[in-house]
């Protein structure tokens, strides 16, 4: 072999890795999320970590959207020096991916005076339709009778789209 082609042969490779890890270091993008009810109390409040999943393929878009963390509703049971009584309602945080399809993708998770796990993904697992962005809310509602319910302000966020490397020539 020349050394001019395998000079040729080690850049390309040397690229190719490049990209490669480019693209694993993005393939699990965790940013964290918090939203809560909007409340004086904060009686309803979520937080976490959104982890972006890539496509492996270019251009690199994001296809699916792990959500890990928790949502809590207080009074916790045996929550000492809380300020706000129990007000008898119950907080559901809602999660929603935006495809670019048009069409949305949404888990919601319920707590009443407990602290809940969250672990579910929103997306596809194909490429068919990447995310554009997603929201995270949490809204309270009474347990018993027809109260009002309401919600704190919608949190959004949106993930890091790469651009396809430039060819190389």
């Amino acid at each position: 072999m020349s050394r001019l082609r395998l000079a040729a042969v080690i850049a390309l490779a040397v690229v190719s890795c490049v990209l490669t890890t480019s693209a694993a270091a993005h393939a699990n993008a965790a940013f964290p999320f918090r939203a809560d009810s909007g409340d004086n109390c904060r009686y309803g409040s979520t937080q976490g970590s959104l982890i972006w999943r890539y496509s492996t393929t270019t251009p690199i878009r994001p296809i699916a959207l792990d959500v890990r963390g928790t949502l809590v509703d207080h009074p916790l049971p045996d929550e000492w020096g809380f300020l706000c009584r129990d007000d008898r309602y119950y907080s559901v945080a809602t999660f929603v991916a935006y495809l670019s399809n048009g069409t949305t993708s949404r888990a919601e998770a319920r707590a009443d005076a407990a602290l809940v796990s969250l672990d579910f993904t929103l997306g596809s697992s194909t490429a068919a339709a990447s995310i554009s962005r997603a929201t995270v809310q949490v809204c309270r509602s009474p347990l018993f009778g027809t109260g009002p319910s309401y919600c704190g302000p919608p949190q959004h966020y949106a993930p890091v789209v790469y651009d396809p490397p430039p060819p190389i020539p």
